[in-house]
């Protein structure tokens, strides 16, 4: 009977051990669709925005979907990858009266398994702690699926 039990967590133990890792987390070269989510802590509902990025050789170019209504219209610039975190240059001349955060340009936290891509902004955080200061929270992050 110990025979089996040892067996039986033998193999369960192989099993598991042999397991291959989901995640890849790096950027794969390749066209990527999905969605720009915008999500303010004092709002229930998050903002999305249909989106298009292409990764290309340390380059990229965004794209907003056709009823995005998203200003900036579209952005490109070059990106470098080094452990887990992506950092974008936008090489773009931008007016001031829509909210810069939402152009790909800063250092992202990036999740991926290869098809699935998540970019997630690397925000500094506030050290003013002024009562006239929001502590209002945004986060911005790009959901995107391989479309090639």
């Amino acid at each position: 009977m110990k025979v089996k039990i040892y067996l039986l967590l033998f193999v369960l133990g192989f099993s598991f051990g042999c397991k291959k890792p989901t995640r890849v987390d790096v950027l794969t070269d390749g066209d990527y669709t999905g969605v720009l989510v915008v999500t303010n802590s004092i709002k229930s509902v998050p903002v999305t925005w249909p989106i298009s990025i292409s990764l290309k050789d340390g380059k990229f170019n965004v794209t907003p979907g056709a009823d995005a209504g998203l200003k900036p219209f579209a952005g490109k610039g070059t990106y470098t990858f080094k452990n887990k975190i992506g950092y974008f240059t936008d090489e773009g001349v931008w007016t001031g009266d829509f909210d810069w955060n939402m152009i790909l340009n800063g250092e992202y936290d990036i999740r991926s398994s290869g098809v699935d891509l998540t970019l997630r902004k690397r925000l500094s955080a506030k050290t003013d702690l002024s009562p006239a200061t929001s502590y209002a929270t945004i986060d911005y992050e790009y959901i995107l699926k391989r479309s090639n």
